[in-house]
């Protein structure tokens, strides 16, 4: 198979690689080296549950090619997780010569009677009453494991009953903190009262040796909706706990005999991946590491004010009627967002509030907001997507309490995902909108980089109320009549047509064209192929592409990955340069699915003065040498520049961010002493 590096899977792999990289870059803070290793753990979970399951799917339907493409993930993930723990074990000797102990139970042994007591304490108030052993005999089935959960595989060396399996809890604090300032894994603090759990029989000898699962996460969801959309959905949530198992993690000092009688009781077969790791999984839980050590971590980075919205402490709509704003954040504060939300559920004049959530945070501000405009007497529709990957429970429970304050709520258009972040309010005769690149949710708000245009324009106003039109009609309405937009470029209908228009037009100007791509995900054959043909005319093309990337070099194409202390969410498209640039800021990747299978808004810039903070920002990104990759043929994930560093972009654009807010003040003072 050609051009392995360009297949999706792959290229996942390759930008968890650029996760790993965070990790193993001494430039950055030990404990955020840490929370690296975290996000690369999580990463790989959900790519053996999602991108793993799907080319075992394709294989089992005759697809032999896939089959050359999961050798070369098991080699891939093989070496990445040798580096990991090459770069856990280097990260933790560090931490140790800070001052930062992490102990095991042999560790623990060697410590004061006193410690050793309140670790036994611990263990029998907090950790006992949560253990539930179970033991593995012949003729008795094992029961089902649960997808992503820790075990201990038991052995009792001289017992009759040799084996036994017991999970570690996962309603329980990964870390254990000791008086002494140590820090225990529950894991081991489990270890070390292993005599306390399995008394009853006659052994000599337990050891306890870790392993999880990985299940297949997909949902098969019929276009049957009869019997209820979340009635079914929660059907194909109780199928996914049960789900194949897509990978199996093991210490690899597991003896031979019990890890044998996991796979036989599991039903592994040739395709399912076992891989034997390190003492420890789930290492997701690095990113919630205990020790607090400023000195150790990112210098704190706080959102700058808003040179408009944080110089008019106003109603928010007096000021947005006289002109868009653009909320960039966490440069800037997500907060203006929660802000716009709670003044229109308390003022008077606010009849509607149309919204549209994807992902939002555990406590959210957003539905809090939302669920008081209701109790308000304002009328509340919203838009919940259930097909949320992992979120799926949580939309359930959030439409649940919405609807339960007389919030109007549909489930998008099914099998249509509604993926826009969109929000509309209806004040007399007014609308205002707000059009994101990334989820209304105030957790990810200061990790992602994403923006949010607050608008009044009429012309992107109506297209938006137009959307929630759309979501409202029956289904046999939208079969009849789909819409037409005249600004907003909308998924299935006529984003394609737009984004070829643009890429025709700069393609006719040859050398003279210019078109910038930032996105999380280009992998659309169709968009890959305009974009080469305008490449091959002369047209410069600048590529961020944050995760996967199929396209392969070109002369006129730069492409480069950034992965820095903030995840970049952004999905920018800009057409030309200079004043007659045409920027589009969006919800949607360039992949087939988001182009033709899901409801997707990419919304114009039309202000002058933002559309050049747009582009000057993104400028600042593909002058990046500092934390930029350059996405090669191979992906390689080489640096931009090994050298000395000139421009980191995440702090670079803080920094502009900075300066806009100075730049207004200046501006304002020189007014008022005009005046």
């Amino acid at each position: 198979m050609k051009n392995i590096p360009q297949i999706r899977e792959i290229s996942t792999l390759s930008f968890n690689e650029r996760v790993l990289q965070e990790a193993e870059d001494t430039r950055n803070p030990l404990m955020e080296r840490l929370k690296f290793l975290g996000i690369f753990s999580s990463n790989m979970d959900e790519f053996f549950k999602v991108r793993v399951a799907s080319v075992q799917r394709r294989i089992e339907m005759g697809k032999k090619a896939m089959v050359q493409v999961l050798t070369k993930i098991m080699e891939k993930a093989r070496n990445l997780d040798d580096r990991f723990q090459d770069a856990y074990a280097a990260i933790m000797a560090e931490l140790e010569a800070q001052g930062v102990r992490l102990i095991d139970e042999h560790e623990l042994d060697r410590e004061t009677p006193q410690v050793r007591q309140w670790v036994d304490e611990y263990f029998r108030e907090e950790v006992l009453p949560s253990l539930v052993p179970i033991i593995l005999r012949d003729g008795f089935p094992m029961p089902q494991l649960t997808d992503g959960a820790l075990y201990f595989g038991i052995q009792m060396r001289g017992s009759a009953v040799p084996y036994a399996l017991l999970e570690i809890p996962a309603d329980q604090p990964r870390f254990v903190q000791l008086p002494n300032g140590c820090i225990m894994y529950l894991d081991d603090v489990i270890r070390h009262a292993l005599h306390e759990v399995f008394y009853v029989f006659d052994y000599d000898r337990i050891d306890a040796f870790e392993f999880k699962i990985s299940r297949d996460a997909e949902l098969d969801i019929d276009n049957d909706f009869s019997e209820g959309y979340v009635r079914k959905m929660e059907k194909v949530l109780r199928q996914r706990k049960g789900g194949r198992p897509t990978r199996f993690v093991h210490d690899e000092d597991m003896p031979a005999g019990l890890l044998q009688r996991l796979i036989k009781e599991l039903k592994l077969g040739q395709a399912d991946t076992t891989i034997s790791g390190g003492r420890y999984h789930n290492m997701r839980d690095l990113m919630r590491f205990p020790a607090k050590r400023p000195d150790l971590s990112f210098e704190e980075q706080w959102p700058n004010d808003h040179p408009v919205l944080d110089a008019h402490r106003g109603r928010m709509m007096d000021v947005i009627r006289r002109r868009d704003i653009l909320v960039t954040y966490p440069y800037q504060s997500f907060d203006h967002v929660v802000r716009l939300l709670r003044e229109a559920a308390i003022d008077p004049e606010v009849r509607e509030i149309c919204m549209t959530l994807y992902r939002v945070a555990s406590r959210s501000q957003v539905v809090n907001a939302l669920a008081n405009a209701a109790r308000n007497g304002k009328k509340v529709f919203v838009s919940v997507e259930l097909q949320a990957r992992f979120d799926e429970q949580h939309n359930i429970r959030i439409s649940e309490r919405l609807g339960e304050v007389g919030v109007t709520v549909v489930y998008g258009v099914p099998p249509l995902k509604v993926h826009s972040k969109l929000l509309l309010i209806r004040r007399g005769d007014e609308l205002f909108a707000g059009l994101s690149t990334g989820n209304f949710n105030e957790a990810t708000g200061g990790l992602y980089v994403d923006s949010t245009l607050l608008t009044a324009d009429k012309r992107l106003t109506t297209d938006v109320a137009q959307v929630f039109d759309f979501f409202q009609q029956t289904a046999a309405a939208r079969a009849l009549a789909p819409p037409k937009f005249k600004h907003l470029l909308v998924s299935p209908f006529n984003t394609r047509k737009v984004l070829y228009k643009n890429i025709a037009a700069e393609k006719a100007k040859g050398a003279l064209g210019r078109i910038f791509i930032k996105v999380n995900h280009l992998t659309d054959s169709q968009m890959i192929r305009r974009i080469r043909e305008a490449a091959d005319a002369g047209v410069k093309v600048d590529l961020i592409i944050r995760t996967t990337y199929a396209m392969l070099p070109h002369k006129n194409i730069r492409a480069i990955s950034i992965l820095d202390r903030y995840l970049e969410h952004q999905r920018v498209y800009v057409f030309g340069e200079g004043d007659e640039a045409r920027v589009f800021m969006s919800s949607a990747d360039l992949m087939e699915r988001n182009l033709d299978w899901r409801v997707e808004v990419a919304f114009p810039v039309y202000d002058a003065e933002l559309k050049r903070e747009v582009v000057e920002v993104m400028e600042l990104q593909t002058r990046d040498d500092t934390k930029a990759r350059i996405l090669d043929r191979k992906q390689s994930n080489k640096y931009a520049n090994d050298r000395q560093a000139t421009c980191r972009a995440q702090y670079d654009s803080h920094a502009y961010y900075a300066k806009r807010f100075a730049d207004a003040e200046l501006s304002r003072a020189r007014l008022l002493r005009l005046a």
